[in-house]
């Protein structure tokens, strides 16, 4: 019986490995679609509770999963790629003419290599850069595209297996049941937290850039979500948005649109907004949500800049993901 039992403990290990090496390249998407399924857990169940089967709940929660996804990037692609094949260098020319004028603003040690950036000789440089930005961004959106379809396919399965996994898991695991479940509740809760907090952070934020920079002649809808994103980057992703446009107004001799650009991002969107309208999001979630769990912001804001350093942009998921299933597992440790 022991032999027996030790090659079984064998073979599954050796299976397990070559299991690995198979579905090694969809790891990560296969992860992201759990977690965003624990996530989006109760909006599903409301679904399944309405239609009572699980084949229309999971496609009505896999639907709206795709149309969060691939709206707002489809729009974002052709919008930059539209962008980017406007830009001459006579526009760039434009550009580096007036921000030569701000060097002087600079230490010296700076102003020179700025100098040495903005020399006339680099501009077709910047212009070839841009130009192999552009390819480099149909390369990587495709790559992109294609990672959204594994995930959005995962999620689907995992929504309408789910159930039954944890079922599985539940049964094969050394915790009895009313312990599993504490720890799937936890979890649940606090991905979920995180998930709809960031979410709707995100998309309040690039409202609030979108609507603004409309009445300078710029495309709202395409800048609402392009700050969208944007703004999933802890510190420096507000700045990548206004920075360059504050900049454009300038050089084109807007200078007071360039100002107003810059000081209402920096303190409407990055200190009223994100400062003290962000917490009042989290509580107001919280309470729809009929959550327990406590969530400090400098917590997420680490774990999404340790995610996008590890995963790229599936950081933004993963990161939280990953540090919420962490705590989780410590709170569960406090409790039995």
């Amino acid at each position: 019986m022991i032999k027996s039992n030790t090659f079984i403990n064998i073979l599954f290990l050796i299976i397990a490995y070559f299991v690995y090496l198979t579905y090694q390249p969809f790891l990560i998407d296969i992860a992201i679609a759990v977690l965003l399924s624990i996530a989006l857990f109760n909006i599903e169940k409301f679904f399944y509770n309405k239609t009572d089967n699980k084949y229309i709940s999971s496609s009505i929660i896999t639907l709206l999963l795709a149309l969060l996804l691939f709206t707002p990037l489809f729009y974002f692609i052709s919008g930059a790629t539209d962008l980017v094949h406007k830009i001459t260098p006579d526009s760039i020319q434009m550009v580096i003419n007036k921000a030569k004028t701000l060097v002087g603003y600079f230490p010296d040690i700076v102003a020179s290599k700025i100098k040495e950036f903005l020399a006339s000789d680099s501009i077709q440089t910047i212009y070839n850069n841009i130009a192999h930005l552009l390819g480099t961004l149909t390369a990587k959106s495709a790559v992109f595209l294609k990672d959204m379809i594994l995930i959005i396919i995962f999620f689907f399965f995992s929504n309408l297996y789910g159930q039954d996994i944890l079922s599985f898991i539940k049964k094969v695991s050394p915790l009895d049941e009313d312990k599993a479940n504490i720890l799937f509740k936890d979890t649940q809760e606090m991905m979920g937290l995180v998930f709809y907090s960031t979410l709707i952070t995100a998309i309040f934020e690039g409202l609030l850039f979108g609507v603004f920079v409309q009445f300078y002649g710029f495309d709202g809808v395409f800048f609402t979500v392009m700050y969208a994103f944007a703004s999933l980057i802890p510190v420096v992703g507000g700045a990548i948005m206004w920075l360059p446009m504050s900049l454009y107004l300038y050089a084109t001799g807007d200078t007071s649109g360039a100002i107003q650009v810059a000081l209402y991002s920096i303190i409407v969107i990055s200190l009223i907004a994100d400062t003290f309208i962000k917490p009042l999001i989290i509580k107001y979630i919280k309470l729809e949500l009929k959550n327990s769990i406590e969530l400090n912001p400098l917590l997420i804001f680490f774990s999404i800049v340790a995610g996008l350093s590890t995963f790229g942009f599936w950081g933004v998921i993963l990161g939280p993901a990953i540090t919420s299933l962490f705590i989780s597992i410590l709170k569960f440790y406090s409790k039995v």
